[in-house]
């Protein structure tokens, strides 16, 4: 699970004139609330969890995210590559969330394109990648 560290609420969209928006995507119910409410004491609006493909695709058209926390497992022998694979297509960038191993996924494409984080996950490494993915939208 991700935790809160400190009791500052750093903003972390960059120079926008709105917050930066975040679909995430987790099946594990627990996990995925801990993230929302992580990202949005850093300043980030949150959708989600979602628990599964057609809800998050769902999501794509409907919340228009700016990036996207995709966990890799979403049980049942389902998996996020349908929704990174549409990430993608609309140019959203995402990373991945994932209890594998790096060996594990090393030779899988769609993993192999997109910052691939551990779980638990590291809330400095999250936040770091997340800073990373942040599109700068001022012009």
């Amino acid at each position: 699970m991700v935790s809160a560290q400190g009791d500052s609420r750093a903003d972390d969209t960059r120079n926008t004139s709105r917050p930066t928006r975040v679909l995430v995507v987790e099946d594990e119910a627990l996990i995925g609330m801990d993230l929302v409410m992580t990202l949005e004491s850093w300043g980030y609006v949150a959708d989600g969890p979602h628990k599964n493909c057609d809800q998050a695709i769902s999501a794509l058209t409907s919340f228009e995210p700016d990036i996207g926390i995709l966990d890799v497992n979403l049980g049942r022998d389902k998996t996020s590559r349908p929704i990174a694979t549409e990430m993608s297509r609309l140019e959203i960038p995402y990373l991945f969330l994932t209890g594998y191993s790096a060996s594990q996924t090393a030779e899988d494409d769609v993993l192999r394109h997109a910052p691939l984080l551990g779980k638990p996950v590291n809330h400095m490494e999250l936040r770091r990648a997340l800073l990373d993915l942040v599109p700068d939208r001022s012009d």
